[in-house]
């Protein structure tokens, strides 16, 4: 899988400050599916492509046309799923809220306890899940979180309500496969509302790095923006730093970074 996700402070320079790190950005085949989230004037748009690839997928080409200041992208494996279709196809949306998964991506050995993590979602959210994968269950239990808190529909939601859903919603999830005993492996998150956003890295590799706009001049210029990245093929090194496992990337409206504990 590869999955990577985006702010910054001036959507029509984010394809110029992601030039440098485009190569990390290209899931190599064979893809099941890739799929790209992005917001443009307050609404959450969605670009799926629920096809096959042999060739190298680059999840940020889109961008180069598209004019965003946050965005999120997946690209699935063939050996990694066995659910296709489009309502398969992350990253999956709820009004202003957009979210990828890169574990649980079939539904071997979840199916059992699906049932009863439903059981914490409110109907109205229900009927907003469209496909059968597990990552979308996840998405809904930590929208229900927010629900309970009143807080789903804030669009100015501090960074910590949303590291407490989420990882409330984690939580569930584990404990309800190990009571069937069967574990599975979360992969690693990355949501957002278009003001803040949060990764999280659970199972795997995450890589943090701060995004600028060099000038013809070699100055740096005003341009803010931060990428985070997860994906085993084409790892990124240079000018990015390991987030430590079991902790969650925080991004403020202001663009300030936060490295947080995903337990509370």
């Amino acid at each position: 899988m590869k999955l990577f996700a985006c702010m910054c402070n001036q959507p029509q320079r984010l394809a110029a400050a992601l030039a440098p790190v485009r190569p990390t950005l290209i899931a190599q085949p064979p893809v099941k599916r890739w799929g790209l989230g992005y917001v443009q004037g307050g609404d959450v748009l969605l670009v799926r492509t629920p096809k096959s690839s042999e060739l190298p997928v680059d999840l940020a080409a889109p961008l180069s046309e598209l004019r965003t200041d946050c965005a999120i992208a997946l690209a699935v494996r063939d050996e990694a799923a066995t659910l296709g279709g489009t309502d398969n196809t992350p990253p999956f949306r709820f009004r202003r809220w957009m979210y990828a998964q890169t574990g649980m991506l079939d539904t071997s050995g979840f199916e059992e306890v699906v049932p009863r993590l439903l059981e914490h979602v409110p109907e109205y959210l229900r009927r907003n899940i469209k496909g059968r994968t597990p990552a979308e269950v996840a998405f809904h239990l930590f929208l229900a979180r927010l629900h309970d808190e009143g807080q789903i529909d804030d669009p100015n939601l501090p960074v910590a309500a949303t590291r407490r859903a989420l990882s409330a919603a984690v939580r569930m999830i584990q404990a309800e496969l190990e009571k069937v005993g069967k574990p599975s492996a979360l992969g690693n998150v990355a949501l957002t509302n278009g003001r803040s956003m949060a990764v999280a890295r659970i199972d795997e590799p995450l890589r943090l790095r701060r995004l600028f706009v060099i000038g013809d001049r070699g100055e740096r210029e005003d341009f803010r923006g931060v990428i985070m990245v997860s994906g085993g093929d084409g790892d990124p090194h240079d000018g990015f730093e390991d987030v430590p496992a079991g902790h969650v990337v925080l991004i403020s409206r202001e663009l300030k970074v936060e490295l947080a504990d995903l337990a509370p």
